[in-house]
């Protein structure tokens, strides 16, 4: 009889094992929140998801009314995550009634954050093909290794679970940059490598009209490999195919092309200031870069990739094409993203993989004693390890809700905020406590320091009230004091007990990072905070 191959056996069973781990730190509690709309893009995409119909027996009057059919009447982003929510739902259905099918708002919700998960585990394996070409390392330890530092980055298990673009944005820039880097290698032939960077480029942008800037890195893969007649014939071709793309897989962006500027000029005066609205004023004064620097990165990554892959960036070879590549590929989306005035971060979805990248090569070529390696590799996934719990507990509005219903007597008065994603309390379906009746007031404590009518509700609310919710940062630590004083002075007054109310209950994810920029925060784990009114203070 021949040997058995233990070692292939052990390989294949670590391998099944991380796959698996893989898979359930993407698709663990995915239904997190619902049926409440907990993140607004979320919301907008899955009622947009719900306005797809197009009825198929009707082709004839389709053909001369295509502004409306698959029209989502929502182009902040493009349609290709639309469509591939409804072709889900579709196949769910056995394509019964496709074309003009009745789906409900959790259907719709469920069918976008299983495509971005699907998505988000592509891009796993995507990342690690890059790093193995890089370094050309093709060790099976070394890419449980990688796995496991991927798998558990904090960015990719949050967007994974949002049924958002960002898991789509990431996914098709690694893709991009991972053929850029067969194409300036040699290792695939010219002609398609431009059919497939031209593919993957029309299927960005059809997911989100700003990511066109992805185009930049095959444009340079091009220009750097090939002799001059070449390079301009290619491209060329790369440009007549990948607007073809676009055209294809997000239609209504030509067809309704009125609406879709119309969107586009509003979302871009936005993201520059031009309008300020109230989920904007966190940005007010701030400096681009180091935002990023201190309030994103740090987060996303977790403090040990995010100063790993700030030295990788600064300190791997200068004069190796690959990395090069990859450094191009890094400053061309975040030198202009970073000096928008808005800076959620989202908005750095797409380095964030290459910062694990950096933060992975680099680890592989310093030269310390495996010990430290093995100890700095542990520390770099406690962070993602760590937000795992997220979504392994429930959502901590449910759980706000719970004490709520347990603790507050029914009527009590409440003085709450208006403007956050949900209001509290909630029901969740697996709640086993009674609702109770109560009065909340979602009270406008944006426009306290401009509205004396609202300063002086706010007394009345103050003296009627049993309790005080704070729901979340997004008001407290988002006003700067010289331009709203009389904001500060009440939450300074709330925090501190001289408003007459004492903190009796704060529920959280237990991650330290509120200071965080805030939608990295409020829309899956924001900090809740509840007063109560004493007699004597």
């Amino acid at each position: 009889m021949k040997k058995i191959n233990w070692k292939a056996i052990l390989i294949v069973v670590i391998w099944l094992l991380v796959i698996s781990l893989l898979i359930y730190s993407r698709f663990v509690n995915l239904g997190w929140g619902l049926p409440y709309p907990m993140h607004p893009d979320e919301r907008n995409m899955a009622i947009a998801v719900q306005n797809l119909n197009c009825s198929i027996s009707n082709i004839k009057y389709q053909i001369s009314n295509l502004k409306e059919c698959f029209n989502p009447h929502f182009f902040a982003y493009g349609q290709l995550p639309l469509y591939l929510g409804y072709l889900l739902i579709g196949i769910l259905k056995g394509f019964k009634n496709f074309g003009n099918l009745v789906i409900n708002f959790e259907e719709a919700m469920m069918s976008l954050r299983v495509i971005s998960t699907l998505a988000s585990v592509i891009n796993t394996i995507i990342i690690i093909k890059i790093i193995n070409l890089i370094t050309k390392k093709n060790s099976y330890f070394l890419s449980f290794i990688f796995f496991l530092l991927i798998m558990f980055s904090p960015y990719a298990i949050q967007f994974a679970h949002f049924g958002t673009t960002e898991s789509f944005l990431m996914l098709f820039y690694s893709l991009i940059i991972y053929y850029c880097l067969l194409f300036t290698q040699k290792e695939i032939h010219n002609s398609k490598f431009i059919i497939l960077s031209s593919l993957i480029s029309g299927l960005v942008v059809a997911t989100k009209v700003s990511s066109i800037i992805f185009i930049a890195v095959p444009i340079i893969a091009i220009l750097s490999s090939l002799r001059s007649w070449d390079r301009y014939k290619n491209l060329i071709k790369f440009g007549l195919l990948t607007t073809i793309f676009i055209i294809l897989f997000s239609p209504h962006n030509l067809i309704n092309f009125h609406d879709f500027v119309s969107s586009i000029r509003y979302e871009s005066d936005v993201a520059l200031g031009k309008i300020l609205v109230f989920y904007t004023r966190q940005f007010v004064n701030t400096v681009p870069i180091l935002f990023q620097l201190t309030k994103v990165f740090p987060y996303a990554l977790g403090w040990p990739v995010w100063i790993l892959g700030g030295l990788g960036i600064l300190g791997l070879g200068w004069k190796d094409r690959k990395i090069n590549l990859l450094r191009f590929a890094f400053l061309v989306y975040f030198i202009p993203s970073a000096f928008l005035f808005a800076k959620w971060s989202r908005f750095m979805a797409p380095v964030l993989p290459l910062m694990t990248v950096f933060a992975i090569v680099f680890l592989l070529r310093i030269r310390v004693i495996k010990i430290i390696k093995i100890i700095i590799i542990i520390l770099a996934i406690l962070p993602g390890v760590a937000y795992l719990s997220v979504y392994q507990n429930s959502d901590v509005r449910f759980q706000a809700s719970e004490w709520i219903y347990k603790n507050i007597p029914e009527n009590a008065y409440i003085l709450s905020e208006t403007a956050n994603v949900v209001d509290i309390p909630i029901t969740s379906q697996k709640s086993k406590v009674k609702s109770q009746n109560y009065q909340v007031i979602s009270f406008d404590f944006y426009d306290l320091d401009e509205s004396p009518e609202l300063q002086s509700e706010l007394k009345e609310h103050l003296e009627k009230a049993d309790y005080i919710f704070v729901p979340s940062r997004r008001i407290f630590a988002n006003h700067p004091k010289k331009k709203y004083p009389m904001l500060n002075q009440y939450y300074n007054d709330l925090f501190n007990g001289k408003l007459g109310f004492i903190k009796v209950a704060e529920f959280s994810a237990g991650l330290n990072d509120e200071q965080a920029e805030e939608t990295w925060t409020v829309f899956d784990h924001p900090v809740i905070r509840i007063y109560k009114k004493v007699k004597t203070f």
